[in-house]
């Protein structure tokens, strides 16, 4: 109980630090870069997009590098990505550099979650392996409630930010080194070829890719779209605060699961993205209405990536990181497409437009999942 204690807690710190810190506290630096750094709309777009292509390629690498390395030598990379890619932002001084810094740090997202996938098959008993996934993918909601106080009242703003948080990633490499498993005797497996035929996982794949395009609405342009409707910085850092912490119930997506099914879970969550969605285009200027939007909206997403992930790892119980691998890049894959198409749509109509047509997009996604296994 105790090793399965220390997992737990490493694996939900690696989590706040690839996911809440390395890639989207982006999202909540994104007004101050800008003011340092001339970004357009587009501009940012496809810089979000850099982050999620290279969780992509970390995603897709990661089932063969955990095979080689273990789940503690890939869970040790995943930390070095992330605080190389964020001591390089933190020096960034052009765009160019600024997405170098997002892919390094991008990779580091890619690699921990299958890495930890595959930790907790090698050490946690199978009941209570769906319970220990989804909290240690809740500590994706700790990094982004880390993020807002760390980036409102360090001096030196969003450089040194990015500096403490490259320096935590560091921190990280000895719990990683002490509570990770290390390499061990792998079953053989199933190709990745016959996996993918699996139908019941292509349909999973398709709705991972939707959620990931629902999600970078939020995640890529939150705190933009909050701006431009007047919204104070400090009424934004409070808002994308209470996103985090609402987050955190996504810990309760396996107990909640296990009394009404992972179904019923995945469309409450969907609803509280759709919330989330459909308040920010009601209002063009600040309302109270905000704070219980993101606080449906963050918890809502967080618990999402949970049910994907259980479903991953259940559709493939040989190779459970490759089934987590494969469902996390068609939600990277889609928050990339999502986030240029959203900053395409946002210049050509307007952000009402844009964020009705991504609610009613989710929408559609209420009653996708019939079956998942």
């Amino acid at each position: 109980m105790k090793n399965c204690a220390a997992l737990g807690g490493t694996g939900f710190a690696l989590i706040a630090i690839s996911y809440g810190l390395a890639r989207f506290a982006w999202g909540l630096m994104l007004p101050d870069v800008t003011r340092e750094i001339t970004l357009t709309p587009r501009m940012a777009g496809l810089l979000s997009a850099c982050s999620f292509a290279a969780y992509c390629l970390a995603v897709l690498a990661a089932p063969l590098l955990t095979r080689c390395a273990g789940p503690r030598g890939t869970a040790m990379i995943s930390a070095l990505c992330a605080a190389a890619g964020l001591l390089l932002l933190a020096v960034a001084p052009s765009p160019f550099m600024l997405a170098a810094g997002l892919l390094i740090a991008g990779l580091s997202a890619g690699f921990s979650s299958p890495s930890l996938a595959a930790a907790v098959s090698l050490k946690v008993a199978a009941p209570r392996q769906a319970h220990m996934n989804t909290l240690i993918n809740a500590g994706t909601s700790a990094g982004v409630m880390l993020s807002v106080p760390v980036l409102a009242w360090l001096p030196g703003g969003w450089r040194m930010a990015c500096m403490a948080f490259g320096a935590l990633a560091l921190l990280s490499l000895l719990p990683l080194w002490r509570y990770i498993p290390g390499k061990s005797p792998q079953p053989a497996t199933e190709s990745l070829r016959h996996i993918l035929r699996h139908r019941p996982l292509q349909r999973l794949m398709a709705i991972a890719f939707v959620i990931g395009v629902v999600s970078a609405a939020w995640w890529s342009f939150g705190p933009a779209l909050l701006q431009h409707k007047g919204v104070s910085a400090r009424h934004i850092s409070l808002l994308w605060l209470s996103a985090g912490a609402a987050g955190i119930l996504g810990a309760l997506t396996g107990p909640l699961a296990a009394k009404i099914g992972l179904l019923q879970v995945f469309r409450l969550s969907l609803l509280g993205m759709i919330v989330l969605l459909c308040v920010f285009a009601g209002f063009s200027h600040e309302s109270g209405w905000f704070f219980p939007a993101v606080i449906v909206g963050g918890a809502g997403y967080v618990a999402l990536s949970g049910v994907l992930l259980v479903w991953g790892a259940q559709a493939t119980s040989s190779a459970p990181a490759i089934g987590v691998s494969v469902l996390f890049f068609m939600l990277a894959a889609g928050q990339m497409a999502g986030s240029v198409a959203f900053g395409q749509l946002y210049v050509m109509l307007d952000a009402v437009s844009a964020l009705l047509i991504w609610a009613v997009l989710a929408l559609f996604m209420l009653f996708a999942p019939r079956r998942t296994a």
